[in-house]
């Protein structure tokens, strides 16, 4: 069996291999190997996919110390036309101190769903001179296995089509991925670089909206401490924009449940 492999550049926090006859590698920040009160009134509701709750405990300019946003179509550009996070940027940086990150700010689940996948255990201090925190080997990427900062899924039917067989690698460290179902536009969301050992839940855990999850850290490919957010819209790695507005991809509705994200009923 021949096995055709190209590479490219993708930056982000994450990393993603597909692999069967033909291996696909999606690397976020390497490379992509390929073969074959509730506040809640109505008039604060963005529809018909505004089904995203603010996923951690902090509140921009207040608590948080920055937001670095999506560039999934790799513009250069922000939903709002400013700059994001960086080009390419896959989800949303949430940033919070390493002062809040030792005290604890939870990080919650978006959305109704079911916990896919729980990676835990890597240092939550990166950048450091700590293997956690660095590249494996050029190439390296193994189903069901850790190094450096990438932590792989076991070989299932995770293909972008739905079948088998596929893993994922994430760049996150400390990571979880939920998926969803009965959300239009809404597949799964992923969470990284939680503090060490304190994510909550396990794969195949049932959690709802506004759960927590675990607490904000900077495990794996982290230049501080932050939560990656991440919103997969009709498949495996197959991302969504959250964020609407002219310079996305997203033009129409915003996937967040009010108008802002953080404030219910804001």
């Amino acid at each position: 069996m021949n096995t055709k492999v190209a590479f490219r550049l993708n930056p982000d926090n994450g990393f993603s291999l597909l692999s069967r006859i033909c291996i696909t590698l999606l690397v976020a920040g390497f490379l992509m190997a390929c073969n074959s009160d509730d506040g809640s009134d109505d008039g604060d509701i963005l529809t018909p996919n505004g089904s995203l709750a603010w996923p951690i405990d902090c509140i921009p300019g207040k608590t948080c110390t920055n937001i670095g946003y999506p560039d999934i179509n790799n513009t250069g550009q922000a939903f709002n036309c400013g700059a994001p996070g960086y080009l390419g940027h896959q989800g949303t940086d949430i940033g919070i101190s390493m002062e809040q990150m030792e005290k604890g700010i939870d990080v919650f689940a978006a959305a109704d769903g079911v916990v896919l996948w729980v990676f835990d255990g890597k240092y939550d201090k990166c950048p450091d001179n700590n293997l956690d925190c660095y590249a494996p080997p050029a190439g390296w990427a193994q189903p069901g296995q850790s190094n450096g900062y990438l932590v792989c899924t076991e070989l299932g039917d995770f293909c972008k089509t739905g079948d088998c067989c596929c893993f994922w690698c994430f760049a996150g460290g400390n990571v979880v991925v939920i998926k969803h179902t009965g959300i239009p536009g809404l597949f799964a969301t992923r969470y990284d670089h939680f503090k060490t050992n304190s994510i909550t839940v396990k794969p195949g855990d049932h959690v709802t909206q506004g759960q927590k999850i675990g607490e904000a850290g900077s495990a794996g490919n982290s230049s501080g401490p932050h939560l990656h957010f991440e919103v997969w819209g009709t498949g495996y790695y197959e991302l969504a924009d959250p964020w609407a507005g002219e310079c996305g991809p997203n033009r129409s509705s915003s996937m967040w449940m009010y108008k802002i994200p953080w404030e219910s009923g804001g």
